[in-house]
């Protein structure tokens, strides 16, 4: 029903999240981060809460792996989860999905990246979705437009089989704010037509694109 990506990025210690789903308001319930702890993508048969708890775990000292899998232990329908999980400090990921997520379905741990995807076109979205983002780094583009790349991959594979109906990016870094507000981007289109398009459209009105 949906394909995620959750990031770092070392030069700017920026960590963020991207989504695309088929079904409406898709930024409501899956992406999750916080500055200097890390994110988190919650899809398939989506529990919300599984965001803020795993971060929770990581901010108490909990690598992504060990945070995810006590998350998991609490949750009944855990089968029916998918979840990637990145560190902020280093870079680290998780994943995992469950027996009972829709097909197709794929996940995949990259060089400070992880990707899951689930009821998409192609279950190698989620491998390719990790090699875009760091294809784009490396060729120094910025965060953000590397986050926008991985999720127009997804896309241009086939995404949701449903039709790609919404999309959502958060990124958290520094603030002036302190850690009160840590959100550097949160941007949401809740229905369309072509959700990132219109992502990439309000990211760029919002002159954050090219700046970070």
């Amino acid at each position: 029903m949906t394909y995620s990506i959750v990031a770092i990025d070392r030069r700017s210690k920026l960590v963020g999240v991207a989504t695309v789903s088929g079904s409406v308001a898709v930024g409501s319930r899956v992406p999750w981060a916080r500055h200097g702890v890390g994110a988190v993508a919650t899809q398939a048969y989506t529990n919300p809460a599984l965001g803020p708890r795993i971060l929770g775990l990581m901010a108490s000292g909990l690598g992504p792996r060990e945070a995810l899998r006590k998350a998991l232990e609490e949750d009944r329908g855990r089968e029916m989860r998918q979840v990637a999980v990145i560190d902020a400090r280093s870079g680290e990921g998780a994943v995992f999905s469950g027996s009972s997520i829709p097909r197709e379905f794929g996940q995949y741990i990259g060089r400070d990246c992880a990707c899951i995807a689930n009821m998409v076109a192609s279950s190698g979205i989620a491998v390719e979705m990790c090699r875009a983002f760091e294809e784009a780094m490396s060729g120094g583009r910025s965060f953000i437009e590397s986050l926008l790349i991985a999720i127009s991959v997804g896309h241009a594979l086939g995404g949701d089989v449903r039709g790609d109906r919404s999309a959502a990016m958060i990124v958290c870094g520094s603030t002036p704010f302190g850690e009160l507000y840590d959100r550097v981007v949160d941007v949401r289109v809740d229905l369309s037509t072509d959700p990132i398009k219109d992502l990439r459209r309000v990211l760029e009105a919002l002159g954050k694109l090219y700046k970070l």
